[in-house]
C-alpha cells in the first residue's frame, strides 16, 4: 500500500480532520529522524517532549504490541511542529500542552507527568469529552485533537506501527474473503 492510500484509510479512522500541514508532512516523508542517534528536541524543549510522550503513550499504549512512545511518536510530533506547521499551529499545540499542565496543577501536582494513572486518564477523558461536544472555540479541544490525530498518525506511519500492529503483506497477494478470526489485526 503506498502511502496516500494508508492516509486516506487513518483518516477515515479518525473521521477526517486532519490539518494542511499534517497531510503535507506525511506526504513529505516526515519522520523521527532521528537513525539511531539521540533525540534532540527543537520545539517540544524543556521537558515537553517526556510530556508529549506520555500523552501519546496514553493515547496508543503498551499492550500486546509497542505503544507510542516505542515508535517513537514524541519524536515524529517535534519534527512535524517544526518542520510543517504553521507558526499559529505550533503556538497553539504548546499552548494545549501548558493548558494540559494547568489541569494537573487543578490535581494538586506541579507537572502531568507527576500525576497518577488515573488522574492523566481523566484529564484526557474529560479533554476528549471537550472535544465531542465539538466547541469550536476551545483551544483545549483542538489541542486534543491535534495530538490524538498527530499520534495515530506518527504510530501507524512508523515501522513500529505498520509492522507490529499492522500485518503487512509485501507480496500484495488478493484474498477477496478472509475471515476476520483469521486475519486477528488489520492489514497494511
Amino acid at each position: 500500500m503506498d502511502r496516500r492510500a494508508a492516509l486516506q484509510r487513518i483518516s477515515l479512522l479518525i473521521g477526517g480532520t486532519v490539518s494542511a500541514s499534517t497531510v503535507a508532512g506525511i506526504l513529505g516523508g516526515c519522520g523521527t529522524g532521528t537513525n539511531g542517534g539521540a533525540f534532540n528536541a527543537r520545539t517540544l524543549t524543556q521537558g515537553r517532549d517526556e510530556l508529549v510522550a506520555t500523552l501519546s503513550e496514553l493515547i496508543i499504549p503498551e499492550t500486546d504490541t509497542p505503544g507510542a512512545r516505542t515508535a517513537k511518536v514524541h519524536e515524529f510530533i517535534d519534527n512535524m511542529l517544526t518542520d510543517w506547521s504553521e507558526e499559529g499551529e505550533t503556538e497553539e499545540f504548546l499552548s494545549g500542552l501548558e493548558d494540559v499542565e494547568k489541569r494537573a496543577r487543578a490535581y494538586g501536582e506541579d507537572s502531568f507527568l507527576d500525576l497518577n494513572l488515573g488522574s492523566q486518564v481523566e484529564i484526557l477523558t474529560q479533554m476528549e469529552a471537550e472535544t465531542l461536544e465539538g466547541e469550536d472555540d476551545n483551544s483545549s479541544s483542538n489541542f486534543f485533537e491535534t495530538i490524538k490525530t498527530l499520534t495515530i498518525y506518527g504510530y501507524y506511519t512508523s515501522e513500529v506501527g505498520a509492522t507490529q500492529e499492522l500485518h503487512l503483506n509485501p507480496m500484495g497477494v488478493y484474498k477477496p474473503d478472509i475471515p476476520f478470526s483469521e486475519v486477528g489485526r488489520t492489514w497494511a
